[in-house]
């Protein structure tokens, strides 16, 4: 008998979560439209968004994605902040002249377009020019990416948002593909995997950023050896995906590296039912999937790991887009290219 979800326990809890996160993950709050986003791709995963989802539910949400938008000005010392805050921690942006809290960051403004798109919006409110101007003035001379200006963090993670971005708005003039390439190609290690720098672990996380990158940008040829990083991908596989070598399984990485070797056409080589089998060991009792079992659930785990559950039984479940976290379906309608898999 084929493994399976607890689908109406996993609905309920994503349920539960776009009503109120426990205390434990106030910390987080910064980062509301990641969750939001989040939960919402676990229900369309499931299948479940329309049932969970109330029309004026969905016009709430809407609402208070739009009002965490950064407008563009037309001024150099607005450029690099359009787009999209990762949540309302400070109140509404307009009336705080705290600068921080008025700076929109490339994962936010990924989050938010993706939420947009299941919600059912159309896009029509978004300050599209001004988003392209922000990555523009985002990326830096190595061809990486920083999320937000101020800060020195750069890696594989915000390449990945400002394709994402480019791919959903589709309009790439704000990335230089050549850099962005150049910099994934240097962060390739010889083991196969792909780090946060060059010269770093080889890391699942990062894996999945770059490839998808490349895949959205139609440069999967500029990896060095497509064969042995696909074969690090599929030895990551130890019960579920682990996401370096000698750690232990995690749920999020059966998206993680799970998608990546969807994008590498290593689909077939799989062993679909144990990694099935260690995401049902992952569930808990009130819905939800654990990032290791017998443990507490959180938004990411449940949706990676319910993602990366339907890469393995697509039969049943709505088919995912490795690239964008989207549904295929939806991405095609739309008219979003590099949104289809690979491996057929």
């Amino acid at each position: 008998m084929a493994t399976q979800l607890a689908v109406d326990s996993h609905a309920r809890y994503f349920r539960i979560c776009l009503n109120g996160l426990p205390r434990q993950m106030t910390s987080l709050d910064a980062a509301r439209m990641t969750f939001v986003q989040l939960c919402l791709v676990g229900l369309a995963a499931l299948g479940k968004l329309d049932e969970v989802c109330s029309a004026e539910d969905k016009r709430q949400m809407i609402e208070w994605i739009y009002a965490q938008q950064v407008l563009g000005d037309g001024t150099e010392l607005n450029a690099a902040y359009c787009g999209f805050r990762g949540g309302s921690l400070f109140g509404p942006h307009d009336l705080c002249d705290y600068v921080p809290a008025n700076s929109a960051n490339v994962a936010g403004t990924y989050s938010a377009l993706c939420a947009l798109l299941l919600l059912g919006d159309d896009l029509s409110r978004v300050d599209k020019p001004a988003i392209v101007e922000a990555l523009r003035c985002l990326q830096q001379d190595s061809g990486c990416f920083a999320p937000h200006p101020g800060t020195t963090e750069r890696d594989p993670r915000f390449i990945y948002c400002a394709c994402a971005i480019s791919a959903i708005l589709d309009d790439w003039s704000g990335v230089n593909k050549d850099a962005a390439v150049e910099y994934i190609v240097s962060c390739c290690n010889p083991d196969g995997g792909m780090t946060q720098a060059p010269f770093q672990e080889s890391h699942g996380g990062h894996l999945y950023c770059c490839v998808s990158s490349l895949a959205l940008m139609g440069r999967l040829d500029a990896i060095p050896d497509r064969q042995r990083t696909l074969k690090w991908a599929l030895q990551r596989q130890n019960g579920g995906y682990q996401g370096r070598v000698n750690k232990p399984a995690d749920s999020c990485y059966s998206f993680w590296v799970g998608a990546a070797v969807e994008l590498l056409g290593g689909h077939d080589l799989v062993d679909a039912a144990q990694v099935s089998t260690f995401l049902v060991q992952c569930e808990t009792r009130f819905g939800g999937i654990a990032k290791f079992p017998d443990e507490f659930p959180d938004p990411l785990h449940a949706a990676l790991g319910i993602v990366g559950f339907t890469f393995c039984n697509p039969d049943g479940f709505p088919r995912m887009s490795p690239t964008l976290l989207l549904p295929e379906s939806l991405a095609h309608r739309l008219g979003i290219k590099a949104a289809k898999t690979t491996s057929g």
